[in-house]
């Protein structure tokens, strides 16, 4: 039961990255390699405003959102945006570069020891076998209100509609006269405000540090990968799915002989990039764009 509690407490946390990162992939076709980086900055700019300049953590998690959200509209404007338009994989090379400049300015500001949004002891509490805290639920709570959110925009709304026919057909849209440049950057901040939302959740159930920006970014990549490029509810599942495994990997005492290191854990999403580009590159849900 512990298992299957903290596979859902971890596959929360890379839903809401997937989910966010399938929609910048599912309408603008491009890698965003500084992801990892984007979820750190979102948890540390928390950090910062809850522990060094005071501020109470109800102020501090919107604060760390908005900048977030900020970070990401820079890197589409300077790294995306001059760029996607000639080819969909300059953006490959210009985010490796934002990655490795992200990731200069943390180490700077913020050095390699860890940080904690809450640090101390958490309390926790049985419930039907497993140990979980106040904390866990309520991020866990917030996560999927966070989903059903997105869920409702994506296919309650006008501006939902509006990104359903961009991601079918981009041209076909602006010829109906929906300005799909200006979603493109209202996806690519969406997709911000999610990853600085994944780095609050970090930030308060573990704690940050600057090594964990490649293995979220490997994480996401594999969920959408496993979902299908392009489908939102592919990728959040396949979050899921690939946190189970990564739990069950590591916790169970198979035959009874051996547990597998924990270090071993990140590899699992490695190999299900591996086994879904062999066996079905298309993923579990593709989206089908109209051919006419």
């Amino acid at each position: 039961m512990q298992l299957l509690v903290n596979a859902f407490i971890a596959g929360s946390l890379a839903a809401l990255i997937a989910g966010g990162l399938a929609l910048v992939y599912g309408v603008l076709g491009i890698f965003n390699i500084a992801l990892g980086q984007m979820v750190l900055v979102g948890g540390y700019a928390t950090w910062w405003l809850h522990q060094s300049v005071g501020l109470p953590l109800f102020l501090s998690i919107p604060g760390g959102i908005a900048i977030g959200g900020l970070v990401a509209w820079l890197a589409f404007e300077i790294f995306v945006n001059p760029f996607y338009k000639h080819h969909r994989f300059l953006p490959l090379v210009t985010t490796i570069a934002l990655s490795m400049i992200l990731d200069g300015i943390i180490l700077l500001l913020f050095e390699e020891r860890p940080r904690s949004i809450l640090p101390g002891l958490k309390e926790t509490f049985i419930v039907y076998g497993a140990r979980v805290s106040i904390e866990h639920i309520v991020l866990v709570v917030v996560t999927l209100l966070l989903l059903s959110l997105l869920a409702y925009v994506l296919h309650s709304t006008a501006l939902g509609r509006r990104i359903r026919a961009v991601t079918q057909h981009d041209h076909a849209a602006m010829s109906l006269g929906i300005p799909a440049p200006v979603l493109h950057r209202v996806l690519f901040i969406m997709s911000g405000v999610l990853a600085a939302c994944g780095g609050i959740f970090i930030g308060i159930d573990q704690s940050l540090t600057p090594t964990l920006a490649f293995a979220l970014t490997i994480k996401a990549y594999a969920a959408i990968i496993a979902g299908g490029n392009g489908n939102v509810w592919g990728a959040i599942l396949c979050a899921y799915v690939i946190a189970l495994l990564e739990q069950l990997v590591i916790g169970v005492h198979w035959f009874n002989v051996f547990y597998v290191p924990a270090g071993f854990q990140h590899t699992i999403a490695l190999l299900f990039i591996i086994f879904f580009l062999f066996f079905r590159p298309q993923g579990l849900f593709a989206t089908r764009a109209r051919t006419a």
